[in-house]
């Protein structure tokens, strides 16, 4: 069994509220590709599109972030929800023992107070 469409509500900040309320963070606009364990709700996903903020300002961008963590923690760590909730307009697959089911996702900006990010310094 897989989730074919899964997507987060939208909240009341502004994605503005949110990246201002950084004092050092990753802003992660768009995604690649990514992996799950069901099992132990660990995941990794890649970036395509990231940039650092500081003191509440985007700075410079980021190649090649990657987000890895474990869901429920995660979840638990979402501090604020933007108010931007849109579905991705891309079509996405999810590929299992050789089979790929289309799939589509959405969410809003997040603050998620703390999550590990690994990449290429540059």
């Amino acid at each position: 069994p897989r989730m074919t469409n899964t997507y987060m509500l939208a909240g009341e900040s502004t994605p503005e509220e949110v990246v201002e309320s950084l004092d050092r963070g990753i802003y992660a606009v768009n995604f690649g590709g990514g992996q799950v364990d069901i099992t132990s709700g660990k995941f990794v996903f890649s970036t395509s599109e990231a940039y650092l903020v500081e003191k509440g300002k985007i700075v410079a961008p980021v190649k090649g972030a990657t987000l890895i963590g474990n869901g429920p923690e995660v979840m638990r760590k979402v501090s604020m929800v933007a108010n931007d909730m849109a579905l991705d307009t891309g079509v996405g697959v999810c590929g299992k023992e050789g089979q790929s089911v289309p799939v589509g996702v959405g969410q809003p900006t997040l603050r998620i107070d703390a999550i590990t990010v690994g990449g290429t310094a540059v």
